[in-house]
């Protein structure tokens, strides 16, 4: 089973302020960590529920769709990042 999980900072767990959203705030590494956290526990789910195949895509634009902290991915998913042409 394949699984494509979209990621965007809004609505991340703990990530309740705009502030926390907005490159070069004081608060936004700490949300890229935990949207980051967030996308993994999705994989780890997928995993459970017997999926093959997890893509994950980083659709946040503020840092033009390079949210996710490269040093913490899961090792099990594939993921998009970089600016979309919508």
């Amino acid at each position: 089973m394949k699984v494509y999980i979209l990621s965007d900072m809004e609505g991340a767990s703990y990530v309740v302020r705009r502030g926390q959203t907005t490159l070069g705030s004081k608060e936004y590494d700490e949300a890229c960590l935990l949207l980051t956290r967030d996308a993994n526990a999705a994989v780890e789910g997928a995993l459970d529920g017997g999926a093959t195949e997890m893509v994950v895509n980083d659709l946040h634009g503020a840092r033009g769709g390079f949210n996710l902290v490269p040093e913490e991915l899961h090792e099990c998913a594939k993921y998009v990042t970089g600016p979309k042409n919508m």
